[in-house]
């Protein structure tokens, strides 16, 4: 079971608050690393350890758009995973230069696959603000 205790970075170009809301200028590049805390404590941290069956998906929506049919997709795999072994989000200045400035909500799943090939797909960060200023 994933404990969600999620940890993602602050960076100068956006603001990340401690509920996860996310204020970042429109074309923008945004870069930050996400912690996934399988049972440890906010002090001692245990990472889940990505294999090459885990995806993640990012989803960026607006008011009241499902998940699956996000304006902004995103998947990352065991591939993108950096130096301490956590996924590195990451939009480009394209995904985001032509949106309008507002307010719109993103989120963040795990597909799973067992070793006998069902699949588990869970929800790490779930609806969250993202605010896109000018």
């Amino acid at each position: 079971m994933i404990k969600k205790n999620i940890i993602l970075g602050e960076y100068i170009n956006v603001n990340i608050s401690p509920n996860q809301i996310i204020t970042i200028n429109r074309g923008d590049t945004f870069n930050a690393p996400l912690f996934i805390n399988i049972g440890g404590s906010k002090i001692y941290p245990v990472r889940y350890p990505f294999t090459d069956k885990d995806t993640i998906y990012v989803g960026i929506m607006e008011a009241h758009q499902p998940f699956e049919h996000a304006i902004i997709k995103k998947v990352y795999t065991i591939e993108d995973l950096n130096e301490y072994g956590d996924i590195v989000l990451r939009l480009d200045s394209k995904d985001t230069e032509y949106l309008l400035p507002g307010t719109y909500y993103y989120e963040i799943k795990l597909e799973h696959i067992n070793d006998d090939d069902t699949t588990i797909i869970k929800t790490i960060v779930p609806k969250r603000k993202l605010f896109l200023v000018e």
